[in-house]
């Protein structure tokens, strides 16, 4: 660049405005392996891995297990932006690039790209609270599933400024002011409330339950063991509809008799909340399309241990649900239908994985520069447009995220009136 700065520093000006623009990714753990970031491609699947806590054997008399990693995939993705190589070279300083290219340019990346991560990692949540009206108690709910699971780690949560405003400015006052909280969010973290920092982001997702189903139902194999008692259900991942309405992305279901374990293998008695969640996925070719799936449901029977178990049913519970060698369990809706509810998440910080790949230079583009801060990096392509005769600049933001064990995430629902 001509003048008195580089590509380099201004394309990390850029990268530091994305990233102070989504709070919602601030601090956001790394937990895909960097070796299936190496020749990465645009729709290419990842895949991390969740370790099993193993057994815990009474006595002296050690029995080892084989271990359980459950497989959490991912998609790589990117957004990006274009401008005019004559327009990005005509600024000398800075202040007039910030002005003219940063202010404008920063704030839209980053608002698409937070927007689509929100929206595949908001509903990925094993636990649920729902509120008729706006209050500590939503929040303090929130808070106290995370800890009956003993989850570890700093905790945060989203919920929108109308939520906050809802809440009231004198009740607010009970929140505790954090440094950290400060650091991490700056001015959108309005302090902590049950050791949970409270941070208004705007864009979360609103559920419409109109027409939602009322009676989806979710089918697996029976396990047994050599005695042919039986000891679990095969890992759930699809959810389907009882044809009487439709399925919704964000709404949350529960089954009766169903409960979490927490990620030390301990049996809890909260409620296991199944949410309809939607993400993009790639076919062979790139083609992209949007899925509804559930996070997977890894159901043993209480007390019984069996695989790597999200979940716990009693036996007879499983048993009277067995047609066959499957096992259909009916869900019932957590939400009232034909209500609007605004969403929000309560979660560990490092819960939400955010990684970014290097995919190979554009044909006849030129890779020019890589831009860094914190978690966010730019990657600088220019190429001619021949049919207009105009060189351009692309920047490009790749990224893989996922909330990575769901056990760390609550998911609440404001009923609007």
């Amino acid at each position: 660049m001509a003048g008195t700065f580089s590509k380099r520093k201004a394309l990390r000006l850029l990268a530091a405005a994305v990233a102070e623009k989504m709070p919602y990714i601030k601090n956001a753990g790394s937990l895909f392996p960097q070796s299936y970031m190496k020749g990465a491609k645009y729709g290419m699947a990842v895949h991390g891995y969740l370790p099993d806590c193993g057994t815990v054997n009474d006595g002296l008399v050690a029995t080892p297990d084989k271990a359980h990693q459950v497989e959490i995939t991912a998609y790589l993705r990117n957004k990006n932006t274009a401008v005019e190589v004559d327009m990005w070279d005509e600024f000398t300083n800075i202040e007039d690039f910030r002005k003219e290219i940063v202010d404008k340019r920063s704030g839209k990346l980053a608002r698409e790209v937070q927007k689509a991560v929100m929206a595949e990692n908001v509903f990925r949540s094993a636990q649920c609270v729902v509120a008729t009206s706006a209050g500590l108690s939503m929040l303090g709910e929130a808070a106290a599933k995370l800890e009956e699971l003993q989850v570890d780690g700093d905790k945060v949560c989203f919920q929108t400024p109308t939520v906050f405003d809802k809440i009231g400015d004198s009740t607010l006052k009970n929140f505790l002011p954090s440094a950290i909280m400060t650091d991490i969010y700056e001015d959108a973290a309005l302090g902590t409330y049950h050791q949970v920092g409270q941070v208004q982001l705007p864009g979360l997702p609103i559920v419409d339950t109109t027409g939602m189903d009322a009676a989806p139902t979710v089918t697996a194999e029976v396990v047994k063991d050599a005695s042919n008692n039986i000891i679990g259900i095969k890992p759930i991942n699809t959810i389907t509809g009882s044809g009487t309405g439709s399925l919704i992305t964000g709404v949350p279901y529960k089954v009766s008799g169903l409960y979490v374990v927490d990620e030390g293998g301990i049996e809890t008695a909260q409620e296991y909340i199944i949410i309809v969640n939607e993400e993009v996925r790639y076919d062979a070719d790139g083609n992209a399309s949007t899925v509804q799936y559930i996070p997977e449901v890894r159901v043993s029977a209480t007390g019984k241990s069996y695989g790597n178990p999200n979940a716990h049913m009693s036996a007879s519970a499983i048993a009277a649900a067995v047609s066959g060698s499957d096992v259909t369990l009916t869900l019932s809706p957590v939400l009232t239908a034909s209500k609007q509810y605004l969403c929000g998440q309560a979660r560990t910080i490092k819960g939400l994985s955010f990684d970014q790949y290097r995919f190979d230079s554009l044909p006849a583009a030129k890779q020019d520069e890589i831009g860094t801060y914190e978690n966010i990096t730019l990657k600088m392509q220019s190429a001619p447009q021949l049919l207009n005769g105009v060189n351009c600049l692309r920047i490009d933001l790749p990224w893989v995220a996922k909330q990575f064990e769901i056990r760390q995430s609550v998911t609440t629902y404001l009923e609007l009136a």
